[in-house]
C-alpha cells in the first residue's frame, strides 16, 4: 500500500469521529457560539425603512422634524359636589375629579421582522407623563386592551415621567416584533371650560390631549436563529 493511500484511510477515521462529536453536543455546549455573535456582532440604529407605524408614521420615519402625538379619547370634569353630613341639612364641600374615557393612550410599532433590540430611545417634543415600553415577539402576542395582554414590560425606566425634550434611552435588550409605547394624557387647560348648574355644582371640564413624540429609534442586530425574548 502506498504511503498516499494510507494517509487517507488515516484521516477518515478522525473526520468521522468529529463529525459524530459534533452530533451528539447538547444545546448547553451549542449555546456559546450564540452568545458569542451576540458579543461579536456590532449594534446598529435599525434604519425607518425596517419600521412601520400606521397610527403615526412620523415617528418612525427618521426625521427629527416631524411629530407624531398620542390619540386621546376622554375628558376630565372637576367639580366641587357636597357631601351629605351626619346630621340633617349639614354636609360638607369635597373636590371631586371625574373621567369620561381613558387616560392611558398607546402607539404601536412594527419591525419588518423579529430582531435583536438592544435599546430604544425616545425623542419627546413634550412632556410625556408615565411612558413605558412593552414588547411582542409574535403576532399571536399582539393582544390589546388597557392591561396590554400579551405584551412584555420593558422594566427599564418603566412609567416614567419625561421632561423637556430630550432623548430617553431604555435598555431593552430581547428579541422582538412589536414595540408598544405607552403614556399618560396631559391636561390640556388652556381650552378647559367652565360650568355652573347650580351652586352646589360648579367646576371645570379640562379636555386631554396626547403627549407629542418626534421620534423612536432601535438599535440592535439582525438575528442569527430562534428567539431570544426574556
Amino acid at each position: 500500500m502506498s504511503k498516499w493511500v494510507f494517509s487517507i484511510l488515516l484521516f477518515l477515521p478522525f473526520g468521522i469521529t468529529g463529525c459524530v462529536g459534533l452530533q451528539g453536543k447538547s444545546g448547553a455546549e451549542i449555546l456559546p457560539s450564540r452568545l458569542s455573535w451576540l458579543q461579536d456582532t456590532p449594534i446598529e440604529e435599525i434604519a425607518s425603512s425596517q419600521l412601520t407605524c400606521d397610527t403615526h408614521p412620523e415617528i418612525v420615519d427618521g426625521n427629527l422634524e416631524t411629530v407624531g402625538a398620542f390619540d386621546v379619547k376622554g375628558d376630565v370634569r372637576k367639580r366641587y359636589d357636597i357631601v351629605a353630613g351626619e346630621r340633617p341639612f349639614f354636609g360638607r364641600t369635597q373636590y371631586v375629579t371625574e373621567l369620561d374615557g381613558t387616560i392611558r393612550c398607546e402607539i404601536l410599532i412594527k419591525l419588518e421582522k423579529p430582531m435583536y433590540v438592544s435599546s430604544v430611545e425616545v425623542y419627546p417634543a413634550s412632556g410625556i407623563p408615565n411612558l413605558a415600553l412593552s414588547t411582542a415577539l409574535d403576532e399571536s402576542e399582539r393582544h390589546f386592551g388597557e392591561s396590554g395582554t400579551g405584551f412584555k414590560p420593558v422594566h427599564d425606566k418603566q412609567y416614567e415621567d419625561v421632561e423637556g425634550t430630550k432623548p430617553v434611552k431604555f435598555q431593552v435588550e430581547r428579541e422582538l416584533l412589536y414595540l408598544r409605547v405607552t403614556a399618560d394624557a396631559i391636561e390640556d387647560r388652556q381650552d378647559a371650560t367652565r360650568f355652573d348648574d347650580r351652586v352646589s355644582d360648579e367646576g371645570i371640564d379640562i379636555p386631554l390631549k396626547g403627549a407629542s413624540i418626534r421620534e423612536v429609534k432601535l438599535y440592535g442586530r439582525q438575528p442569527l436563529y430562534g428567539k431570544t425574548e426574556k
